[in-house]
């Protein structure tokens, strides 16, 4: 089992700045909508916003990343269409990211909102820097 780990590690290391580069080219490309901002100037605002868990595995091993997610927001306030855009260390934060955002609700809007856009940031310091997404609303998950 270490030594799986330690290949992974490996590996980890020698394709991460590959993955990184080419995700931050894409996404350069790209305009966001923010989460609290819905399209066809409909405004919408949270009512109730549940925090990820940070992942156990990541806060032992000292791990911090980041996680792009899109999502419409319903008629009747609930989030639905999650879906993860981009995220660091091979998905390691992407189900908690998505069990959170499940359960957000929001003001009833009007009709569908679709192309929502937050990058959920999984951070173990104050002084992280671990989001490299702008024009996006960010959430800031602590380890503990």
């Amino acid at each position: 089992m270490n030594d799986q780990i330690k290949n992974f590690t490996n590996r980890f290391k020698t394709t991460w700045p590959v993955i990184f580069t080419v995700t931050v080219l894409i996404l350069s490309c790209v305009t966001f909508q923010s989460a609290t901002a819905g399209s066809n100037d409909t405004n919408v605002s949270v009512i109730k916003r549940a925090l990820p868990v940070y992942p156990k595995f990541a806060v032992n091993n000292k791990i911090e990343g980041t996680v792009l997610v899109s999502f419409s927001i319903e008629k009747d306030g609930n989030v639905s269409d999650i879906q993860v855009e981009a995220s660091d260390h091979d998905g390691l934060f992407d189900s908690s990211a998505i069990l959170g955002i499940q359960r957000w609700v929001y003001i009833q809007p009007a009709k569908k909102i679709r192309n929502n856009y937050v990058a959920i940031e999984f951070v173990l310091t104050d002084k992280a820097d671990v989001s490299y997404f702008s024009n996006v609303e960010r959430i800031k998950v602590t380890g503990k």
